[in-house]
């Protein structure tokens, strides 16, 4: 099997479609196999463009996120990157980048997210509040009591699917 070497004309056809046409409609037209279109299309660099997902926003859309205002600041589809809390935005607009190791929370736990609320507190700190070991008491034991509670129904759940079936008595 001899090796066909591509064309400047055969290259200029392949950019020119490579992403609009699908791969098996490039290499009827071009007269060559799939898979050396799709190593052509590689080494020329050529990606195909996928359209966007039915919920893709543009950068600067905003939404909520578990209660929380959040934007859209870069397009790479992953979540973590491309959302941020709005709050933090303008943190750092006014203060600068939050240093590693630091959270930014609100002072007081429950008011309103506005710059004066919000302040930075070490990863420490943060467990120290958000714990429930800095709740009272009674709120505390009603935690407790809720994972016992969930323990119970998981361990119970657990041995019912595990049990063999019982053979009925329907003969």
């Amino acid at each position: 099997m001899t090796k066909r070497l591509w064309t400047a004309e055969e290259d200029a056809r392949l950019r020119a479609m490579y992403t609009t046409a699908t791969v098996k409609q490039i290499a009827e037209l071009l007269n060559r196999t799939e898979m050396s279109i799709r190593i052509r299309a590689w080494e020329q660099g050529l990606r195909k463009h996928h359209k966007p997902a039915c919920n893709w926003k543009p950068i600067g859309s905003e939404r909520m996120d578990r209660g929380i205002l959040i934007r859209k600041v870069t397009d790479t589809g992953r979540d973590k990157k491309d959302w941020k809390r709005v709050d933090v935005i303008e943190w750092e607009a006014k203060n600068g980048p939050i240093p590693p190791g630091y959270s930014l929370m609100l002072k007081d736990g429950n008011g309103p997210r506005t710059q004066d609320n919000l302040a930075l507190f070490t990863k420490s700190e943060h467990f120290k509040r958000a714990s429930v070991h800095a709740m009272p008491p009674e709120i505390a034991a009603l935690y407790q009591l809720k994972g016992q509670i969930t323990q119970a129904i998981n361990r119970r759940t657990r041995t019912e699917q595990q049990a063999p079936s019982e053979p009925s008595d329907d003969t």
